[in-house]
């Protein structure tokens, strides 16, 4: 029971506390920004999301993703005992509301509401030598008491735009050939087109060569290591420099809405390929790169805590941010919205929302265009957000709950607006074409908040006045109906037909 018992309080903290290397790079990125820029408008939202997620012990994002686990050790005889240990504590984890329930099966797309099912969470092992991590399924025997268990989490709109490209391709940079220069062009191709939707400023993990499943595998387990890391390869420390000013130059910043820092960090690693392949692999991670390791002895004690030097600075973020009520130019809208103050609203435009709005992503954009949705959604929003719920005294609850890429609704947009009579979107990452034109055709305005600020938004959710397809989507896809209290967000299409791009 021990090693269940503190690999959950690994997820804990990993889910609840963002690394202090992170943490600092977000600081020291908010402090580049211009003042009173959209960059820094975000990154202190960030900020203040990373000190109230501490503060309440609350995920920092809903968006808790695929849960991925490392293993370490030594005595395959404990492989299973480990893995059941490590199902159980994400059971429990998920039950807690420190993990969404992510686990939805592909065919019947039920929720397993408890992150647990074919595949899910992913679970690594390898021993403690150079060799490679090898699926779960695979039972071997080996010496060695200690076991070491590191987990990522990040969410879906990082794994979205994560890659993996075959060189030569043509680039906005020119042709990317197979070579360490096409590699730098493939890369940042990569990164523009992430944009906004992976919750920039992020950070990249890129691997060449090896097959696409080693690659993707690699690549994540990469992203353990601590910003600023140095790379013992020359020549691939030399192109992380190149690729980190070159993507910041780029001008893409916090969250795809201008700025000076669209990365924080960039590791490269190279793995032998066969001569008909050239891939470049890279795994996306957004701000919130959530990560943490503990070893543990034979009986499941912790002995080595990596966690426990990060919540030193604890003190961080607390002391960095200001406060936001003081913002200028910001206006007010309470919903209903009518059209002529919602036509008023042009690009750049930062807001602050009050009023009843509601929660749906694929599956109620999905839904609507077949019925009639349960709920009067005309002159209100639909928020594009999987939230983290749980019921406390018979009454729901949101911990996190910020935004989710808004791209995937937009086959469905256009007709949802019509149906719905709906005056606003709120989102991250932008949409396109399609919604643009129903959206001046309304009157009606795409909302841009600040991805992963999940805690920052759970708290300005007043109350919750009902839920719907429940039992059908699961927390995360359900309709909510919510009442919003000074819900920030910056306008990025107007009902003008202006479009906010990089």
């Amino acid at each position: 029971m021990n090693f269940q018992k503190n690999i959950l309080e690994l997820i804990r903290q990993v889910s609840t506390n963002l690394p202090a290397d992170v943490a600092e790079a977000l600081v020291q990125a908010r402090n580049q920004e211009e003042k009173n820029s959209r960059g820094e408008l975000s990154l202190d939202v960030v900020l203040k999301n990373i000190a109230l997620a501490k503060k309440k012990e609350v995920p920092i994002c809903q968006d808790t993703g695929f849960p991925t686990f490392f293993v370490s050790l030594g005595d395959y005889s404990k492989q299973a005992e480990i893995r059941e240990a490590i199902l159980a504590a994400v059971r429990q984890a998920t039950k807690e509301g420190l993990l969404r329930p992510n686990a939805v099966d592909p065919i019947s797309g039920k929720n397993s509401d408890d992150n647990v099912g074919d595949g899910c969470p992913a679970i690594y092992f390898k021993s403690p030598s150079n060799s490679p991590f090898i699926h779960s399924a695979s039972l071997r025997t080996g010496k060695g008491e200690n076991v070491e268990v590191s987990l990522l989490l990040k969410g879906g709109g990082s794994e979205n735009v994560s890659d993996q490209v075959a060189l030569p391709i043509e680039t906005e940079f020119g042709l990317a050939e197979r070579s360490l220069e096409g590699v730098k062009k493939a890369v940042l191709q990569i990164v523009k087109n992430a944009q906004g939707k992976g919750c920039a400023p992020g950070m990249i993990s890129v691997v060449i060569g090896s097959d696409r499943t080693g690659g993707y595998t690699l690549a994540k387990k990469n992203l353990l290591q601590k910003i600023g890391t140095e790379n013992s390869n020359l020549e691939l420390a030399q192109l992380e420099t190149e690729i980190l000013k070159e993507a910041n130059e780029l001008g893409i910043g916090p969250m795809g809405l201008g700025g000076k820092t669209t990365l924080l960090d960039c590791k490269l690693a190279v793995s032998h390929r066969i001569p008909a392949s050239y891939f470049v692999t890279v795994a996306y991670s957004c701000w919130a790169t959530r990560r943490g390791s503990i070893t543990l002895d034979k009986d499941g004690e912790i002995i080595d805590d990596t966690l426990a030097s990060e919540k030193a600075s604890e003190s961080l973020t607390e002391t960095l941010t200001r406060d936001l009520d003081g913002l200028p130019n910001v206006r007010h809208l309470n919903f209903p919205l009518d059209e002529k103050e919602v036509r008023d609203l042009k690009v750049g435009d930062m807001v602050l929302l009050s009023g009843k709005i509601f929660t749906g992503r694929d599956r109620v954009h999905e839904i609507a265009l077949r019925q009639k949705l349960p709920c009067d959604l005309k002159d209100s929003a639909i928020y594009h957000c999987g939230p983290i719920a749980v019921k406390e005294n018979e009454k729901w609850k949101f911990l996190s709950a910020g935004p989710t890429t808004s791209n995937r609704m937009e086959n469905y947009t256009a007709e949802f607006i019509e149906k719905t009579g709906i005056r606003a979107i709120i989102g991250k990452g932008g949409m396109g074409e399609q919604t643009a034109e129903a959206l001046k055709k309304r009157g009606a305005v795409y909302l841009h908040a600040i991805g992963g600020a999940a805690a920052f938004y759970a708290d300005t959710v007043k109350k919750i006045h009902s839920v719907n397809f429940l039992e059908e989507f699961g927390i995360p896809e359900a309709m909510w109906e919510i009442e919003v209290e000074d819900f920030l967000a910056v306008v990025t299409m107007d009902a003008g037909g202006n479009v906010k791009l990089i």
